[in-house]
């Protein structure tokens, strides 16, 4: 096969939780506005690309560059990621050998996709480069080159604000009712609000890439770049579609364990992002926050995140799909 799946069970070290959000009004709609949402779903799919790579009129270019491959996974679609490398401690830019492959696990018309990380399983033109290292690099970085940097699930979704959200406050924004059709606005807003969010469970395919979080920056430090990467997604998406930017805080109408942890870029305004570490999947489990991004996304609720076969191998922090624990 192509591609082996990179199962968040068997990755290495704590689990990672991210969640990163943009609001925007659509100029223009009328009626109920979910019957807009898959109609951006199914844009957002086919041309996932453009948004991503930002190479559009006042788009920002992202750190990556991503394309649909013709390869499939289990008979899914694939993305593969090309990953700009860049040595932020030295700030001099190295050659872009590094490819990230994901396949779709989940998609919904009214709703979103979410992806699996993969390790390719087929040679690239960047192996011939590896391969050349002397031994015992060579095989090494050829191998490690051949795994996505991590092990775990990302998932996109749409959806309107509204007090059908997990963790609405009450007394909270409330944008809108729809009666007969027609959509009435509360509290002055003139448009319902949408929201685009990008969240993710996941930890490193591998110790070696575990061990890179110890000194980031050498490389390249892939917490940062994950950050930079889906903040500015979500940015580019907005702006490409001409869409009307809602910078309101995700506290505002939402209350939870969490909330303090959201925090903005002042270079990309309006996109909110808040992430933690957890030990185990117990601890993660155990946060309403987390409940909450659970429960907007399917195809991440529906990962396992240990495995029968792997148990009685111990927690340890850079044990393999060791941590116990379930959903």
């Amino acid at each position: 096969m192509d591609f082996t799946d990179l199962k968040i069970a068997r990755g290495t070290g704590q689990f990672h939780v991210n969640q990163f959000r943009i609001h925007f009004s659509i100029p223009g709609v009328l009626g109920d506005p979910l019957k807009q949402t898959p109609l951006l779903v199914g844009e957002f799919i086919k041309d996932f690309p453009r948004f991503f790579n930002g190479l559009g009129k006042n788009l920002t270019e992202n750190r990556a560059a991503v394309t649909w491959s013709t390869r499939q996974f289990e008979g899914k679609k694939t993305l593969r990621f090309l990953l700009d490398f860049k040595s932020e401690k030295l700030g001099i830019n190295l050659p872009d050998v590094h490819s990230d492959w994901v396949s779709v696990i989940w998609q919904s018309a009214n709703k979103g996709f979410a992806a699996q990380t993969l390790k390719r399983n087929f040679v690239e033109n960047a192996d011939y480069l590896t391969a050349a290292l002397p031994p015992p690099l060579g095989p090494i970085f050829t191998q490690l080159n051949s795994y996505h940097f991590l092990a775990g699930r990302r998932s996109w979704v749409f959806g309107v604000l509204g007090p059908d959200m997990p963790g609405w406050r009450p007394g909270g924004i409330t944008v809108g009712k729809v009666e007969g059709g027609r959509f009435t606005a509360y509290g002055g807003s003139t448009l319902p609000v949408f929201y685009l969010e990008s969240s993710a469970v996941e930890r490193y395919s591998s110790l070696m890439y575990a061990l890179m979080e110890k000194d980031p920056g050498i490389f390249i430090d892939i917490r940062k770049a994950i950050v930079d990467i889906w903040s500015i997604l979500l940015a580019n998406y907005v702006k490409a579609k001409g869409f009307r930017l809602n910078v309101g805080h995700p506290k505002t109408y939402a209350d939870d364990d969490g909330a303090g942890l959201w925090s903005s870029q002042a270079s990309l305004r309006g996109v909110y992002h808040r992430e933690a570490v957890f030990r185990t999947p117990r601890e993660l489990s155990a946060r309403k926050w987390v409940q909450h991004l659970l429960a907007l996304h399917p195809g991440l609720k529906s990962q396992p995140l240990s495995e029968s076969e792997f148990k009685g191998f111990g927690g340890g922090k850079f044990g393999g799909g060791g941590a116990g624990g379930s959903w």
